[in-house]
């Protein structure tokens, strides 16, 4: 690497509003009284936030002469900081009975902004500040093209955006350390069929009712991390143009100057007859007969997309496959920019189908 990326940000909220509230607890009716106050009112909110990044290259060659050619590993670091300030200067309280003694004296403060309820809501009065570590990841392979004619290498993706992050919040009572999120994408068939997953792991314990604790698993006896929830999604497609066997290079093939060693597109001009001086021109088939073809070879455009989707969970110990069901979704045009399409699918876990849609559409272009 060669750079590092610096950014910083601060932002700052005026919210105005002209209806507040008062709240008080009303011993002789045993219950909150809000009052609401009509007047203009204002509050303001603020945050800082910093980041520092860079982008770190490694490649692995292996030799023209080998199917894979090389592997280029690109990964992207990212530090960031962000400060949250507690807006207490909004809050007030009023006193209230102990809840599990609602008969007793007002010996409990309760707090409430007077801004709650409103259209922009209340400021926080908790403050927060933190470090989020964040990496990316992206694997490519260069391998030689099947095609003996191609000058270039290709260029494939093994794996794309292979993200991992996390967060620390040092101003937090207990649970300082956010849990693990880990994401990515494993292309398999290019344009085609990919995997999408993602996961979250959690450093904490549990306890014995399943509740997270301010203890590292680790140091309770348990692995480095606690896989609490899981995803995957494999989804593939495919259309009428998949099936379609004649390439651009048949069409090439069919081409007289390029059956006689020259170029297709006439770049050094037309083939000339040695006899009689005469350009030679490539035949083109009678007009009624190729359109007779087209209406005969004629196939309505049409795409597909299938998606599989499975989700596990173990947040509280339950270790278990919580939901897996299989999509699709597809489109025929019907004519020139009229669609007919529809969407369905079928949930796996209890077996029964998913909300079944059904659209037609047509392509205005331009008004």
């Amino acid at each position: 690497f060669n750079y590092f990326s610096v950014s910083a940000s601060t932002n700052y909220q005026e919210s105005w509003v002209f209806e507040t509230i008062n709240r008080d607890y009303d011993q002789d009716a045993r219950e909150v009284v809000q009052d609401t106050i009509s007047g203009f009112d204002a509050f303001r909110t603020y945050n800082f936030s910093t980041s520092l990044g860079t982008t770190i290259y490694g490649q692995f060659n292996f030799g023209e002469d080998k199917k894979i050619q090389a592997i280029r590993h690109t990964i992207k670091p990212s530090i960031s900081f962000s400060y949250n300030p507690a807006f207490d200067q909004y809050y007030e309280t009023y006193l209230a009975p102990e809840l599990n003694d609602p008969e007793g004296p007002l010996t409990r403060e309760v707090e409430y902004s007077r801004f709650d309820g409103g259209f922009y809501g209340a400021p926080s009065n908790f403050k927060s500040s933190g470090v989020s570590i964040s990496i990316n990841n992206n694997i490519e392979a260069k391998v030689r093209d099947k095609d003996s004619t191609a000058l270039e290498p290709k260029k494939i993706t093994l794996l794309n955006n292979l993200s991992v992050s996390t967060n620390y919040n040092f101003l937090a009572d207990s649970l300082k350390l956010s849990p693990l999120r880990v994401s990515g994408t494993i292309p398999i068939i290019e344009s085609k069929l990919s995997v999408n997953f993602n996961m979250t792991l959690d450093p904490y314990a549990l306890n014995n009712n399943n509740q997270r604790i301010d203890k590292l698993n680790i140091s309770n006896g348990g692995s480095l991390f606690r896989l609490t929830n899981a995803s995957a999604n494999f989804g593939y497609s495919f259309s009428s143009k998949s099936f379609n066997k004649k390439t651009e290079n048949e069409d090439r093939d069919q081409n007289e100057t390029f059956r006689n060693g020259g170029r297709p597109d006439a770049l050094f001009g037309k083939s000339i007859d040695n006899i009689n001086g005469e350009f030679y021109e490539d035949e083109e088939p009678e007009e009624d007969e190729e359109e007779e073809q087209e209406l005969y070879n004629y196939t309505l455009p049409w795409n597909l997309r299938v998606n599989y989707n499975v989700n596990y969970g173990n947040l509280g110990r339950q270790n278990m496959i919580t939901s897996h069901a299989m999509n699709f979704s597809g489109d025929v045009e019907l004519g020139e920019r009229w669609f007919v399409g529809a969407s369905s699918g079928i949930d796996l876990t209890d077996g029964k189908f998913t909300p079944t849609q059904l659209r037609f559409r047509r392509d205005l272009e331009s008004f």
